[in-house]
């Protein structure tokens, strides 16, 4: 196991350090009379039990304590092929926490604090949470998927862009746009001659330089680019060269492009162990949101679906203009 999945595993179930701190309420006061604890050593311990209270009654035994940690070990990916070195102090770490937990159940227990609302309610939430996450823990078991590695590639070739890119391809190029195509082909003449310096050309003259573009690399998703000339951009087989292309009747561009990438992509062996979870979470989602739109039909499930849909906006009412009033009166007639 690496390092770092060693020190995770030692921390699974934190414990709780109470010394110096206030728990529920704060420290006692200094004139409180502070009872007495009759001291039990270690070989006064029965076989069977790591801890027990002051009078001598058991707090963990041996079987409480195998119980939680092969339950721990079970459920904990991270504890799983843990090295024999470390068992020790993951066993010390739990069983601390474990005696720790049952301090402060006893104290909440002798405070009365489990006897009042709040607590009631919030362990009747804690209690339903508990039960909702075992429930979908197991409603979720129905789905386990195992992809092959046919699977496993088509998954990795169709999603390539989304999972394996590390730096997009494309033609890298330069323009110079004319509204002329006269003044376009006279400048596609000097910039074709050997040895003509492209940018330094266009920049000689005021008007080209503010014509001049740099495009970067020039690829399927260069939208910025009208889709004539990225086409023409990404047809030149041959570098470096110099073209012309036309967009319309009034606008040309004149374009240098001096080399061509290629996408670059993890390899499908580097990604493989994530693509397998990817598939394995995207087909187990799938499923199962294929099981509950079953059940709705099944257990007859109705839902509002405008339940928490956005508020209308109010429409304003259309005020008519008042009708102009008629004047019964007859026209006078114009001499």
């Amino acid at each position: 196991m690496k390092g770092k999945n060693v020190c995770l595993a030692l921390t699974l179930i934190p414990v709780l350090f109470l010394s110096g701190c206030k728990w529920f309420g704060g420290a006692k006061k200094e004139t409180e009379k502070k009872p007495v604890v009759p001291k039990v050593q270690a070989a006064d311990l029965q076989p069977g039990v790591l801890a027990v209270w002051g009078d001598g009654t058991p707090l963990l035994t041996q079987k409480e304590f195998d119980e939680v940690l092969d339950f721990a070990m079970k459920e904990q990916p991270e504890l799983q092929g843990l090295a024999e070195a470390f068992l020790p102090m993951l066993k010390k770490n739990l069983f601390n926490t474990l005696v720790t937990q049952k301090i402060i159940s006893k104290w909440v227990e002798n405070s009365n604090i489990d006897q009042t609302e709040d607590y009631k309610k919030k362990l009747q939430k804690g209690k339903e949470a508990i039960t909702l996450r075992i429930n979908v823990d197991y409603f979720s078991k129905q789905f386990d998927y195992d992809p092959t590695v046919a699977d496993l590639k088509d998954y990795y070739e169709k999603n390539k862009d989304r999972v394996a890119l590390i730096s997009k391809g494309g033609v890298k190029a330069s323009g110079v746009k004319f509204h002329s195509q006269a003044d376009a082909d006279a400048f596609l003449t000097k910039a074709k001659v050997k040895g003509a310096d492209f940018e330094k050309l266009a920049k000689a003259d005021e008007k080209l330089a503010k014509n001049l573009q740099d495009f970067y690399y020039v690829n399927k998703e260069s939208r910025q680019l009208v889709k004539a000339l990225r086409d023409k951009i990404l047809a030149l087989t041959s570098f470096p060269t110099v073209i012309k292309v036309k967009v319309d009747d009034n606008t040309f561009w004149v374009v240098k492009a001096t080399e061509k990438t290629e996408d670059k992509y993890r390899t499908f062996d580097e990604l493989k162990e994530q693509i397998e979870n990817m598939l394995k979470q995207t087909k187990q989602n799938e499923a199962a949101m294929k099981k509950i739109d079953d059940l709705k039909k099944e257990y007859l499930v109705k839902i509002d679906e405008n339940a928490f849909a956005p508020p209308k906006k109010a429409q304003m009412p259309i005020v008519q203009a008042p009708t102009p009033k008629r004047d019964d009166k007859p026209a006078e007639q114009v001499a």
